[in-house]
């Protein structure tokens, strides 16, 4: 059993929830929309491990994915997305600034 095996989180968080806009409906859409933003940035790193490992083996398998280690240039070209994806996404109007 691992360090990690042994952690355990509580299934609840205690106290209230952070707000940060005087509409609390505002605060749910904005932790939608980040909670979204988190899961495609995850999913777009899943792919671009897929496609280098067929880049460089043609073939691959689950465990390939799993294992697969960043280098310091892939992980380089995963913050510029990372951060391009997040200024797209999180801009603000023109006629708001």
């Amino acid at each position: 059993m691992t360090a990690a095996d042994q952690v355990r989180l509580p299934r609840m968080s205690k106290g209230k929830r952070p707000a940060f806009f005087a509409d609390p409906d505002m605060d749910q859409m904005m932790t939608f929309v980040l909670e979204l933003m988190a899961e495609v940035s995850t999913l777009r790193d899943r792919l671009d491990t897929v496609e280098r490992l067929l880049d460089k083996q043609g073939t691959l398998a689950r465990d390939a994915v799993e294992a697969f280690q960043v280098d310091d240039k892939v992980e380089a070209e995963r913050s510029s997305w990372r951060q391009g994806f997040i200024k797209r996404v999180l801009r603000m109007h023109p006629d708001r600034t």
